[in-house]
């Protein structure tokens, strides 16, 4: 499995509402990264622990990690991604994986 993507991130807008906004900029890797990680994780294929790396203007690294109670929000949200940019099989893949964390 590849290693976590890095994404910058401005840490005085770092508030909760804000954190949607951020993703929004960096969403299409950071959706990826969430089908990549949960198929891998319901494949039972070796997972790195964390989604992704977080990097703030300084340098500073913060970990991002997605327990297996967030996938089913995680995967609703990036299913509603996919079905904006009209990536179909990529919603059905999700549908899939939806199906079996159920």
């Amino acid at each position: 499995m590849g290693t976590p993507p890095r994404i910058h991130i401005d840490p005085t807008r770092i508030l909760a509402d804000d954190f949607e906004k951020l993703l929004i900029s960096k969403y299409d890797i950071f959706y990826r990264r969430i089908v990549e990680y949960v198929l891998n994780v319901v494949e039972n294929k070796e997972v790195d622990d964390l989604l992704a790396i977080l990097v703030d203007d300084e340098g500073r690294e913060y970990d991002m990690a997605l327990p297996k109670a967030g996938f089913p929000k995680s995967l609703a949200k990036a299913k509603d991604y996919f079905s904006l940019i009209e990536e179909y099989e990529t919603c059905d893949l999700i549908k899939q994986i939806q199906k079996q964390i159920n």
